[in-house]
């Protein structure tokens, strides 16, 4: 079923209050980071919103799905808008990811999520679809663009630019917060920049 944002699910019947999705939100984001993911419970989230647990599967099936939304910003990512300037476009992207990463709550829920995928990879498809795949999209056909008008390499990987960028943010977030924020970024872009100028590459 459709989720739409701060929890509240597309279908029949009365519609979700997004004042108590938005509740449930900001509990979950507060009880992470003070309990860590694994001894985060629905229960502790629930008592933090002053709701109880069945209010909070009526809008996500589980823990991980709940905290994915509250620190991951699914459905409400605000992707930022094509300047012309590429090497701009991509600094705005990195520090786009790393404002993300950097929140208490995904430093603190990230390493529970991503050890739930690796232990349930079809759990990884919800955040596809809901989070990744659309970003990725937008990421590749802003780079697409330049290519298409020649300000990039024509055989420049789209795709790959975009799993630097998610790699590189979350480990950085992980390892180093935001101490040295801006010249990382200012690093990463460059960088991207760069390698998405290189020649084609000839076939031997």
């Amino acid at each position: 079923m459709a989720h739409s944002k701060n929890g509240t699910r597309a279908g029949p019947g009365r519609p979700r209050d997004p004042a108590v999705g938005a509740a449930i939100i900001s509990a979950a984001r507060d009880v992470v980071v003070e309990q860590g993911y694994e001894d985060t419970t629905l229960a502790a989230i629930a008592r933090r919103a002053g709701v109880g647990i069945p209010t909070i599967y009526r809008r996500w099936a589980s823990k991980a799905e709940l905290l994915e939304e509250a620190v991951l910003h699914l459905d409400t990512f605000d992707l930022p808008d094509p300047t012309g300037d590429l090497r701009a476009d991509l600094r705005t992207w990195v520090g786009l990811f790393l404002d993300v990463a950097t929140e208490p709550a995904a430093r603190a829920a990230v390493p529970g999520l991503l050890a739930g995928y690796g232990r349930d990879p079809a759990s990884y498809q919800r955040l596809l679809t809901r989070g990744e795949l659309p970003v990725r999209a937008a990421l590749e056909e802003l780079i697409g663009h330049a290519a298409a008008e020649g300000r990039v390499a024509p055989d420049c990987d789209a795709e790959a630019v975009f799993d630097i960028v998610r790699g590189a943010t979350f480990f950085r977030a992980l390892t180093h917060a935001d101490d040295g924020a801006d010249a990382f970024c200012e690093r990463l872009a460059e960088g991207l920049w760069r390698m998405l100028q290189a020649p084609p590459t000839a076939n031997n």
